[in-house]
């Protein structure tokens, strides 16, 4: 038998959501030490598992009061029931974000005059995180490289209402890509979050992925045809993974690809050169540095 404090520590569960669970009658009242104390036995620890397990899933807490007696064939169309619900809760929160994301770009939409008249441009920057700077998981002193061009680009972007799409890697245990690297960019993390040298604004868009491909699993598609893009201009992080992953993916889509030169990088210069190698022999991308596309910006110059 064992306290209510161990039981925490084993299912990962607080005590108030255990006491919870008890008054809610998802487990029975378990035994007492003379001095009152909760006592729980493994079969109320494997209920407590269940539970947790049914509440990662979003079931309510009255639904799990009946999958917790159900047979499994009950069980199995419960759950084929409330997949059907996730997804309609989905489309709900696809529509709502948008929503906003329409808001806010509708706000800037009367600046976009310089470049808009022929191409309607967006910035992609891939994985600028702090992972990858001094003491992250993925380390790499290259990466110091991009963030000066890249600063001065995202702030001219900004002036001149050009929408910046970050695409950022968000992990959580058990997905398939930390079985090729170590843990990185764990989701909730400070090595997850966006370096703050080039930071985002209000109004810029921030799309996580789980893969190298950002087109994969995410809004990204969405959101550029919310915003009417036909140009993504490629910044970031892994010039040969997902730089060139997503980039690839961006043409076969039908989006003109640019990529800025010196806006990005990967661990190292063979590596480096091997990406804009792919790009550019079997794609012919366009290249320029960030320089250019800020001169593009400002002074309406033929680029694209």
């Amino acid at each position: 038998m064992k306290t209510i404090k161990s039981v925490a520590e084993i299912t990962g569960l607080t005590p108030k959501s255990i006491r919870d669970y008890e008054s809610f009658g998802l487990i029975h009242p378990p035994k007492r030490t003379k001095a009152r104390y909760r006592l729980y036995s493994e079969d109320d620890i494997n209920r407590l598992l269940q539970i947790k397990h049914y509440r990662t899933l979003k079931f309510s807490l009255s639904e799990i009061a009946v999958l917790l007696n159900s047979p499994p064939l009950e069980i199995e169309a419960s759950m084929i029931k409330h997949l059907r619900f996730l997804d309609e809760q989905l489309n709900e929160y696809h529509y709502a974000k948008a929503m906003i994301c329409s808001t806010l770009y509708n706000r800037k939409k009367n600046s976009l005059h310089k470049l808009d008249i022929n191409h309607r441009v967006a910035i992609i920057a891939i994985d600028l995180q702090n992972d990858m700077l001094e003491g992250g998981a993925l380390q790499n002193k290259r990466m110091l490289t991009i963030l000066p061009p890249l600063q001065r680009l995202f702030a001219q972007a900004r002036r001149e209402g050009i929408p910046i799409i970050y695409i950022c890697d968000s992990h959580e245990k058990g997905d398939p890509e930390l079985e090729i690297w170590d843990e990185h960019m764990m989701e909730g993390t400070y090595g997850a979050q966006i370096i703050d040298d080039v930071a985002p604004a209000d109004g810029d868009f921030i799309i996580k992925k789980s893969l190298f491909n950002g087109f994969i699993n995410t809004d990204l598609q969405y959101t550029l045809e919310l915003l009417d893009i036909d140009t993504l201009l490629f910044t970031g992080w892994r010039t040969d993974v997902c730089v060139a992953q997503t980039a690839i993916e961006a043409f076969y889509r039908g989006y003109k690809v640019v990529i800025a030169k010196d806006g990005v990088n990967t661990t190292t210069q063979s590596a480096h050169d091997f990406g804009m190698s792919l790009m550019g022999i079997n794609y012919d991308f366009t290249l320029c540095t960030c320089e250019d596309f800020t001169k593009t910006l400002i002074y309406e110059e033929t680029l694209l």
